[in-house]
């Protein structure tokens, strides 16, 4: 396979120095085998043509990104293009998979040339390429990980040149999660050993590549695949160049996932010392951008005569090479702190460990059959970049297990002893370490990347300084208690600044101001009371990187909050609520609260209004009582005065997202409270345009996956709510435990659910949809995911 591709690559470079590039091509069918596997060579050659025709046609208009009057390189690789979408059909044979390996080089050509997009290539992609990854995915897992992860990396261009955001994350689900020797865990062990390296060298850096450009495109999207599992993708790469420059190598045998593949007991000989020229990409990554050594992936770039990309790329590590840099924040003397847990951290080629100190903060957590207990849990903070270790002591007991979560984020925790573990975070998380699976008395560890040093305010002293410049009023609070006496208001134009290691015990109250913020690092919990802050009846106010309480925003427009951390123990402890808001935007957040941690109500607690455009992104939530979100309950009906003259009006609660967020608990035995995603809407409000995208939950101690009624609470509304329309679940996936039953139900003929949407559900792994696999056809689709739809609901699909 190796001397033809060196042979296919000759000949490509080759005729691409011709004025026209003569097709094999193109075919109706191709395949590897079969009928028409005449077709292999001749696609292969064309395909690859049009990719490095589309790259040369770039690389001459200088312009990568933008339209540009065609040349006659970039008219070349138009050819092909067209060509094969006008007539390519459908793929072929057994290996049908494998096909599409030149079918990555077309779709990248076709992504590069994006400008000159025809719906004929879309409809190529879809009719021909997309069944056979979905016949795989049907069928895995059953082949070497090579042939997963070469339909995974297919999968993933498609949904970029496609736009289609379902298949790019099930791209991104598979590579960390699938259950095929083709995803991340399944193919690279920990000790970089890969699932076919018994078998031969070849298919191994076939693989690794495969994996690698999957990384890469998923870089450019903005996530980084390269990081997962402790820098797993670095690992592989760097035993594989090992034992292919002659080194000895560790080898385990281990059993596959298809348990076709177990017998393997020392790495393979055939095709060793063969180097494949696959390792220039993630040396350009972990070298160049992160600043990590891998000194056998440069020593098989070297053997590969690659010397003149690896002195640019040795220039662009110089020039871009990350600092691996730790900043703490020691914790002011008379805070409240806790000894549970030595935490120490070091950040990546340091030989010194740095300890930082752990926070008091209460739970009312869940200890089985629905019921409670007030205890302390440790948190502590601190700021990174690069890489850091970190290294956790048990101080209270001896343990057996050990981990990290949001389970999806991959981090691997690594058991020293009994009682020390530690964990490498590459960016910055927000992370519980729960020893024995016990979350009674958890470590919560806030990670954030430093502070701009031009934007921050120092203050080294201990008391609060007040200063006016440019008719702006400035507040900050160096490290120490500052034990409020009155609630702080923060007036119109003005920054409340807080030094890391500052301990608020007291409120802060911005009402009927703009342009406020309240930014630095430190802590803002009143000891007496509830919300640590308050933003009432303002526009134009930012919030970020502070631990509070509650902090609800009401009657607002344009309030922006990020990286704040919400932590309630109290009865009706909620989180982050809002109240009558508009344009309310919130930005990794974590909450872990004794009641729900964010909401979107109507008129509420003296709040008159509707909310809209309302959004949280990139968040961690832990609900120990009631829901983690929950959406539409008050409104007008029961504090509105109008409503008692005129009960015929109504709020709305619009517009609302939920993208990217990580579910770590819910533990409710009510079954009026329970729903992860909750939509209970009463008051005679309206609830329209939900979404929530790329939802991971955790398993569920007591409770339900989503409510949605209409309904009428006696105890919180005056009155049922009006409707609920067009709500999106996309991407949504549960593991854990059955949990209770889902209910979806209206109200009444006048007051219905209308138009839910279920895309790319999953409940541990299995894909809920009208035409799984196995569903009884008498069954309705929701009887597959334990959901009760009633009366008065219309249109709710599962795709």
């Amino acid at each position: 396979m190796r001397i033809l591709s060196i042979l296919l690559l000759f000949c490509t470079t080759h005729l691409l120095a011709q004025d026209i590039y003569k097709m094999a091509g193109p075919y109706e069918v191709i395949a590897r085998d079969g009928e028409y596997r005449s077709t292999k060579a001749g696609s292969e050659r064309d395909m690859k043509a049009a990719l490095e025709y589309a790259r040369r046609g770039k690389e001459m208009c200088g312009k990568p990104h933008e339209y540009h009057e065609v040349n006659g390189v970039t008219l070349q690789a138009l050819n092909i293009i067209n060509a094969y979408a006008k007539t390519l059909k459908r793929v072929d044979g057994h290996d049908a998979p494998l096909c599409l390996i030149q079918g990555y080089d077309l779709v990248q050509a076709m992504t590069l040339l994006k400008e000159y997009r025809t719906d004929e290539w879309d409809e190529m992609v879809r009719g021909a390429f997309v069944p056979v990854m979905e016949r795989f995915e049907a069928q895995s897992p059953y082949a070497n990980g090579n042939w997963g992860a070469i339909v995974n990396r297919m999968r993933m261009a498609c949904g970029i040149f496609l736009e289609d955001t379902t298949m790019y994350r099930a791209a991104v689900e598979y590579f960390l999660h699938g259950d095929d020797n083709g995803s991340l865990p399944r193919y690279i062990g920990e000790t970089g050993q890969c699932q076919e390296t018994g078998r031969d060298q070849a298919h191994v850096q076939l693989g690794l590549e495969a994996l690698a450009q999957t990384c890469e495109m998923a870089w450019q999207q903005g996530d980084d695949l390269w990081g997962a599992l402790d820098n797993r993708m670095m690992k592989g790469f760097e035993y594989t160049a090992r034992y292919n420059l002659g080194y000895d190598v560790p080898f385990e045998t281990w059993e596959d996932c298809t348990g076709l593949y177990c017998n393997w007991t020392k790495p393979g000989e055939m095709s060793r010392g063969k180097l494949w020229d696959v390792y220039l990409l993630p040396y350009n990554h972990f070298h160049g951008r992160r600043g990590i050594s891998m000194p056998f992936t440069e020593k098989a770039i070297k053997v590969l005569g690659e010397k003149k990309l690896l002195a640019k790329n040795e220039q662009l590590s110089a020039n871009v090479k990350k600092t691996h840099a730790i900043t703490t924040y020691p914790a002011p003397d008379g805070a409240p702190l806790m000894h549970d847990y030595d935490v120490y951290i070091q950040p990546r080629g340091s030989k010194e460990w740095t300890k930082i100190d752990t926070y008091q903060a209460k739970a009312n957590a869940p200890i089985g059959k629905g019921k409670y207990k007030v205890v302390n849990y440790s948190y502590g903070y601190f700021d990174f970049e690069g890489d850091v270790f970190v290294k956790v002591v048990c101080k209270n007991r001896k343990y057996k297990t050990v981990k990290v979560r949001p389970d999806y984020r991959g981090v691997i925790a690594n058991v020293l002893n009994d009682s020390t573990m530690q964990f490498l975070l590459f960016q910055p998380e927000n992370v519980s370490v729960e020893f024995d699976g016990s979350i009674t008395d958890n470590l919560l560890l806030f990670t954030s990347k430093p502070e701009d040093s031009g934007s921050k305010l120092k203050c080294e002293e201990v008391k609060m300084l007040t200063w006016k410049k440019g008719g702006h009023t400035f507040f900050s609070f160096g490290r120490g208690m500052h034990s409020l006496q009155d609630t702080l208001r923060l007036p119109s134009h003005s920054t409340l600044y807080l030094e890391g290691g500052a301990y608020i015990d007291g409120t802060v109250l911005i009402d009927r101001a703009e342009n406020v913020s309240i930014c630095g690092k430190g802590v803002i919990r009143p000891s007496r009371g509830r919300e640590g802050v308050i933003i009432a009846r303002s526009r134009n106010v930012k919030a970020s990187g502070f631990v509070t309480t509650q902090c609800p925003v009401g009657e607002c427009d344009g309030v922006e909050i990020r990286d704040v951390k919400s932590l309630t123990h109290y009865g009706w402890g909620d989180g982050l609520n809002v109240f009558a808001s508009k344009n309310v935007s919130y930005e990794r957040v974590f909450c872990r609260n004794s009641d729900d941690c964010t909401t979107v109500y109507a008129t509420r607690k003296g709040y008159r209004g509707s909310s809209t455009n309302i959004s949280m992104t990139n968040s961690t939530l832990w609900a120990d009582v009631a829901h983690p979100i929950f959406i539409g309950l008050h409104g007008i009906a029961t504090e509105g005065e109008e409503y008692i003259a005129h009960p015929e009006l109504g709020d709305s609660c619009t517009d609302i997202t939920y993208k990217n967020i990580d579910i770590l608990c819910q533990s409710e035995p009510q079954i009026d409270y329970q729903g992860c995603l909750a939509i209970n809407c009463g008051d005679n409000n309206l609830v329209r345009r939900v979404t929530f995208d790329n939802i991971r939950i955790e398993n569920i101690h007591q409770g339900s996956l989503i409510s949605m009624r209409v309904c009428y609470n006696s105890k919180y509304c005056a009155a049922p709510g009006r409707g609920i329309e067009d709500v999106l679940f996309r991407n949504v996936r549960y593991n854990g435990s059955q949990p209770e039953l889902s209910i979806i139900t209206g109200y009444d003929e006048s007051r219905k659910i209308k138009n839910v949407t279920f895309e790319n559900l999953r409940i541990n792994g299995t894909h809920i949809h009208d035409k799984m696999p196995g569903k009884p056809a008498w069954y309705k689709t929701w009887d597959m995911m334990r959901c009760f739809v009633g009366n008065h609901v219309e249109d709710v699909t599962f795709k």
